[in-house]
Order: C-alpha cells, then structure tokens, then sequence
C-alpha cells in the first residue's frame, strides 16, 4: 500500500523517511501515532507541578523537549533540520536563532508583565523558527503552555484540529500566526487568551 500524505495548507510537507513506525501509510494514522508520544510528554509537563528544573528553557532541553513529543515515532526527533524548507530559519542559523530565542524570553520575562504576551510571542518565535522536519507547530504550542504554568497562568487548550485539515479555527490561526510575521501579535494574543482554561 502506498502512503498518501495529500498536503495542508499552512504545514511543512510530510517527509516519511526517518519514520521508525511500521505500517503507516497515511496522514491519519501518522497522526495517531504522534498524538500519542505527544501526550506522554504533555502529562509529564503539564500534568503536574513545574519547575525550572524540569523545564529550563534552554537550548538543549528545547531540543529535548522535541525528542520526548517526537522520538518514539521520528528518528530525527530532537534534531535541528539540515536542509532549508520554503519557511523557518535557514538550517545552519537554527541554533543561533534559539539561543537568541531563549535570551529574549529572559528579556521578556523581566521587562514585559504579560506573561500571556510573552507566551505569544514565544509561541510565534518558536513557529517562526521551525527549527524541525516536522512537528514545529505542536511543540512551540506546547512551549508556550509550559511557560504559561510555570508563571502560574491558565494554559491555552487549543481545539485539537488545529493540526488538522477541517479545523474551525485552522484558517484564523495561520492567519494570526502570518499577521505576527509582520510584527501585529494582537490576534494571536486574543486567541491565547480565547483558549485559555481557567479552572
């Protein structure tokens, strides 16, 4: 059977090699098997308590943190890419571009008190990126939900067809996602603070 990976709008392309899962022929059984390595690191962060030493917000456990979400399913997981894709970084920037990444986020934590804000824009920079083959979308997701519970904030539960072809929102957040290339976050901070779960 051969696999059929029709593209979305919006997502970087499907390159199958480097998948360590057999029999998965198409987008939507991809999408289980990612969706349940990705939930095993979102119970470890998100589940309990968080602290800086568990979530450092450095390079490398940046990194880690796309291994832990990606790496039962993707070979590559945790690696920055080495090719150059049609958006994100070039591929031998990625590295420089996260550590300047990591050193606004400290800028921002100490000069801006939004904390919804610096999640945002996080979440933004993160996509912008896109220092992966694949996967950069939930991960920065998840990034930004990290940041928001370490600061003790409501986390953003994004409807889960987000990553999908028929979201309700798909098209409102890429544009959202487009309008921060150009320096306007107004639309992703509202539709941070739409999601958010206040419990």
């Amino acid at each position: 059977m051969t696999a059929s990976w029709n593209p979305i709008t919006g997502e970087t392309p499907i390159d199958i090699s480097g998948l360590k899962v057999s029999g998965v022929t198409n987008r939507q059984e991809l999408s289980v098997v990612e969706a349940e390595n990705v939930r095993k690191a979102i119970v470890k962060y998100l589940g309990g308590s968080l602290t800086r030493r568990t979530a450092k917000f450095d390079l490398s456990w940046m990194l880690k943190l796309h291994h832990e979400m990606f790496g039962d399913v993707w070979e590559w997981a945790g690696q920055t890419r080495t090719s150059n894709l049609n958006l994100g970084s070039p591929w031998h920037q990625l590295s420089i571009q996260l550590q300047n990444l990591c050193d606004d986020l400290a800028y921002w934590k100490m000069n801006w008190r939004d904390t919804i804000e610096q999640a945002a824009h996080l979440h933004h920079r993160a996509v912008q990126i896109h220092p992966f083959p694949n996967g950069n979308g939930r991960w920065s997701r998840l990034l930004a939900n990290m940041w928001l519970k370490l600061h003790k904030q409501p986390l953003t539960e994004w409807p889960e067809e987000v990553i999908g072809a028929t979201s309700v929102i798909r098209e409102e957040y890429l544009a959202a996602v487009r309008a921060a290339d150009s320096g306007d976050y107004a639309p992703l901070i509202e539709l941070h603070r739409r999601y958010m779960v206040v419990k």
